[in-house]
């Protein structure tokens, strides 16, 4: 099998690497575009010809489409450029899985919720509240409908998938690549700070991320499950955190004073961000996925070499 990652420089896709090279039988190739350095190649995924030549040279068999703008807030200072990555980008990568029969799944967001009914299944109603989750909800149905007219010839197989991911952490090469880690700069210094205690959320690891994709790849391709033609995934972590929660968690892994860190109870500023988006995962579950790193036992190990 040869598999393509888009975004493989990124947080989740340099798990995701780590974990395909594992993989005797599977000939990986991850590109990206401002972070490639090698092994990774360089693509501009929104130059519709160098995709294009890019599928004929490799010929993939699966693409793992990751590269996104996931930043509300700068989504919200460049519409254009969001979009030509979030949804040009992938009816571009879309187009050409289905005009070569190949199996994509596409990386989505929680946000396509808008945080008011939890838990969300896979078929509960999309109401996202800001520009990016209404951009991925746009991209979901663009990939859908690229590859909708090869549903026959896959002979019932799944054609794609999407998998909608929570807010992210795993190992990061600086603080602020993540909105996870980016929370531990307020435990670095003793000035008094307030820290949003509003929103819900549910971390997931990015290794447990990737073994989820390698879940959803072998039962769609291999037909292990009856998933049908495209169907969405849902990955949540099984423990709740407001930022101001997980800060306190880091500075109980490091060992640390966070008496100057202070509850602020009010929604953050910026792009309107759901209050929670609890996502059931039985689905994902059904195809012997489970999650094995939790926030409360993994976080220390992420930021403790950032205060030695």
């Amino acid at each position: 099998m040869k598999l393509l990652v888009t975004g493989a420089s990124g947080l989740l896709g340099r798990s995701l690497m780590k974990l395909l090279a594992s993989y005797p039988n599977i000939e990986t190739k991850g590109v990206a575009f401002s972070r490639a350095k090698a092994p990774l190649e360089k693509l501009d995924l929104t130059e519709e010809r160098s995709v294009a030549l890019f599928f004929a040279h490799f010929r993939p068999d699966v693409v793992i489409h990751l590269a996104a703008e996931r930043r509300p807030d700068i989504v919200d200072t460049d519409l254009e450029r969001a979009r030509a990555i979030n949804i040009d980008a992938t009816q571009i990568i879309a187009r050409e899985c289905a005009k070569r029969g190949v199996f994509l799944l596409l990386i989505s967001t929680d946000y396509v919720f808008d945080g008011s009914a939890p838990p969300y299944f896979p078929n509960s109603p999309v109401h996202p509240l800001n520009e990016y989750g209404r951009m991925k909800v746009e991209a979901e149905k663009v990939a859908e409908t690229a590859l909708s007219g090869i549903v026959r010839a896959f002979g019932g197989r799944s054609v794609g998938a999407v998998l909608r991911i929570p807010i992210l952490y795993g190992p990061v090469e600086y603080l602020e690549e993540s909105s996870v880690t980016e929370i531990a700069l307020a435990l670095k210094s003793t000035e008094p700070r307030n820290i949003e205690h509003w929103a819900h959320r549910y971390p997931a690891h990015v290794d447990d991320v990737s073994t989820a994709i390698m879940a959803i790849v072998e039962a769609c391709m291999q037909r292990t499950a009856a998933c049908g033609p495209f169907p969405r995934f849902l990955l949540s972590g099984k423990e709740a955190y407001t930022k101001y929660e997980m800060a306190k968690a880091m500075a109980a892994a490091l060992g640390i004073d966070a008496s100057h860190i202070r509850p602020d109870p009010s929604p953050p500023k910026g792009a309107p961000r759901p209050r929670d988006c609890r996502m059931d995962t039985s689905l994902l579950e059904s195809l012997g996925w489970r999650q094995e790193k939790y926030f409360s036992s993994s976080i220390g190990d992420i930021i403790k070499p950032f205060f030695s």
